[in-house]
């Protein structure tokens, strides 16, 4: 079963894996990923911009490929597929929601640092714990700051923001009383902000709660215009999905044929594991999911690359498929390579937790239902 992609996304997919196999797999042998050195990482870094890869996500504006959804669904894909789990560092950050800096103070204050790689930003959006223990919607209230300037006064707490504890800057959703929410940009060291204890996930990843006690942010920091901040968030978020579903097909289809050479292989048995029809049919339900969350993914890029008004559906079909199908295969291929795959350090053991946090990351599995099932009853029958 295989699912043709386009010439370019072929071409593309063949450059990265070459790539990697010549380039980042043996400067990462024996590294562990989940604690990579930083002379390491930005090794990496410079391999992948001096092959073109790196600044594939950066605007052709800024002198950039400028790669739509299409190609960097593929580079995602294709990454993963390496088996290297280092490889996803082959492709930096896009500008994401700093994308909304959109006066030319803005972009050299903001935009053209996290581009040039000199500063972080991380995106604060999931509300967390004030101090009183409550939990209540971040504010923001327009205020009159202590230069004399126009300026917010932000307050109260966010949850679970990944890579802030190493950010410089926190892209804040809050609401604006009476008038929406707003996108704030603000300084991680400013006054009023307080990080909360770093927490590290099953994966390896690790995100940072703060709390905002009246954080004065200057009227400069709004990013786009009060009232779309969430509409906004969501767009970054939709991309951020199409990504992870990405990743997550890729990583299936690398596990897929790691488990075909495990059961071809010689068995003491006397046979192959793949001669016994139990064996069989448990990879042949790996191949079906896999194919099948590919195929949902590519159709999910291809309506974001076209601006289809369905496409955030689809990303949220594509990215609630592939996690679940990564989450099954992972957990199936642990069945069939057996105990040792259950040691720490296994490639398979290092999926099983990734594969558990993808199926919560960027939306968990059942708000994604919801949002498949409320567009349906939307449109009617026409939609199925």
């Amino acid at each position: 079963m295989h699912f043709e992609l386009a010439d370019d996304l072929t071409d593309l997919q063949t450059r990265i894996l070459a790539f990697v196999q010549a380039d980042i797999d043996p400067i990462t042998e024996g590294v562990d990923p989940e604690s990579p050195p930083a002379d390491l990482r930005r090794e990496i870094a410079r391999r992948s911009d001096a092959a073109g890869f790196y600044q594939l996500a950066v605007p052709e504006s800024d002198g950039a490929l400028g790669a739509g959804p299409r190609l960097l669904t593929a580079a995602h894909e294709a990454l993963a597929l390496s088996g290297n789990p280092l490889a996803s560092r082959v492709l930096g950050s896009g500008p994401g929601i700093m994308r909304l800096a959109d006066n030319e103070a803005q972009r050299e204050e903001l935009y053209s640092p996290v581009m040039r790689g000199e500063r972080t930003a991380a995106f604060a959006f999931t509300e967390g714990l004030r101090a009183d223990g409550q939990r209540a919607p971040t504010q923001a209230v327009r205020s009159t700051l202590s230069d004399g300037s126009d300026g917010f006064l932000v307050t109260g707490a966010k949850a679970f923001v990944t890579g802030g504890a190493s950010s410089d800057w926190l892209v804040v959703v809050a609401n604006v009383p009476d008038e929406g929410t707003a996108l704030l940009v603000v300084d991680r060291e400013e006054e009023g902000v307080t990080e909360g204890e770093l927490g590290a996930s099953i994966d390896g990843s690790t995100h940072s709660p703060f709390m905002f006690d009246s954080v004065a942010v200057p009227a400069s920091r709004l990013l786009g215009a009060v009232g779309d901040g969430l509409p906004r968030a969501m767009q970054n978020i939709d991309r951020m999905r199409l990504g992870v579903a990405a990743d997550c097909v890729g990583w299936a289809r690398w596990v897929t044929r790691t488990t075909l050479k495990r059961i071809e292989a010689p068995h003491r048995s006397g046979q192959p594991l793949a001669e016994q029809q139990q064996v069989q049919a448990i990879f042949a339900d790996m191949v079906a999911d896999t194919f099948a969350a590919r195929t949902s993914l590519y159709q999910a890029a291809e309506a974001r690359e076209a601006d289809d008004p369905t496409a955030g559906t689809q990303v949220a079909t594509a990215k609630w498929l592939a996690s679940e199908c990564l989450h099954r295969t992972v957990d199936r291929a642990i069945q069939l390579h057996g105990a040792q795959a259950l040691l720490r350090g296994h490639p398979l053991e290092r999926l099983y937790r990734t594969s558990r946090s993808t199926r919560i990351a960027e939306g968990p599995t059942e708000l994604l239902r919801l949002t498949v099932a409320r567009h349906v009853r939307q449109n009617g029958a026409e939609a199925l």
